[in-house]
């Protein structure tokens, strides 16, 4: 089977597993659509800024020291309701901020001075963030910039991976998280489960977050659909996350196990 037929193979058989799932929990098939749906998400810079801080915290434990969603009344006037200016102009740098968050006791901030703390990542990433907000005079402006890299697939890749260096603790699959999340669909989010997925089935060759973006890429030109809409179906898969944040399962290795075998069939017939 080569490269081009195996794209289409794995992403067809996804969508059949994927409303199989739905069946199995008797579930409603709108619920895809709704899920699919997915406009820009920023009003101005400073909703950017907030979009910012919530994908810098989504990777590995971060998630769950930070607990940005449920903090977010108390870490909201620290950071006075995303504005950048006044971010950069009161803290002079990171560890004035993670100063402030310290100084929240029921953060229960502990060995603040290690620099592999979430919380000083996590600081320096809304410093850096703040830098690059900062940087633009308002939402079209950023619009702009970021549609200035839309000439083909490798310009499109390399707007991550400058985010990746001007945002500290970013990385490539989180600035593309980031940017999904904006509403701009052609970027995926390598994450464990697409990793993970792409590599044990052989559309990429590398568990590298980049290497495995651009697998999904060439899947997104073989199928025919939207990066967000590629995305979207196998992180459902992965994550069982259908309805609300709580997941009704983990399907990944199932879906591997079965498309592995489905893929080995027609290789021998």
């Amino acid at each position: 089977m080569d490269k081009d037929k195996k794209y289409k193979f794995v992403f067809d058989s996804a969508e059949k597993f994927l409303n199989e799932i739905i069946d199995e929990h008797k579930l409603d098939h709108s619920i895809i659509k709704g899920l699919m749906l997915h406009q820009q998400k920023f009003e101005d810079l400073f909703d950017a800024l907030r979009r910012l801080i919530v994908s810098l915290q989504n990777r590995g434990m971060m998630s769950r020291v930070i607990q940005f969603e449920n903090r977010e009344k108390e870490i909201k006037p620290i950071l006075f309701n995303y504005d950048f200016n006044k971010i950069l102009a009161t803290y002079k740098d990171a560890s004035e901020l993670l100063e402030k968050f310290k100084n929240k006791k029921e953060f229960n901030l502990q060995n603040t001075q290690s620099k592999g703390n979430l919380w000083r990542i996590f600081s320096e990433g809304i410093i850096s963030g703040s830098t690059f907000v900062a940087s633009f005079q308002n939402k079209d402006d950023f619009d702009s910039f970021v549609k200035s890299f839309f000439y083909d697939k490798y310009t499109k890749a390399a707007l991550p991976m400058l985010l990746s260096k001007e945002i500290h603790g970013f990385g490539f699959p989180l600035s593309c998280d980031f940017l999904k999340e904006l509403g701009y669909r052609d970027y995926p989010k390598a994450d464990v489960h697409l990793i993970t997925i792409f590599y044990e089935l052989g559309l990429s060759g590398s568990t590298e977050p980049y290497e495995v973006y651009k697998s999904i890429i060439e899947m997104v030109e073989v199928v025919g659909k939207d990066a967000f809409t590629v995305d979207k179906i196998f992180w459902l898969i992965g994550s069982g996350k259908l309805v609300g944040d709580k997941s009704i399962g983990d399907y990944r290795d199932k879906f591997i196990k079965r498309t592995k075998m489905e893929m080995d069939k027609i290789l021998l017939s």
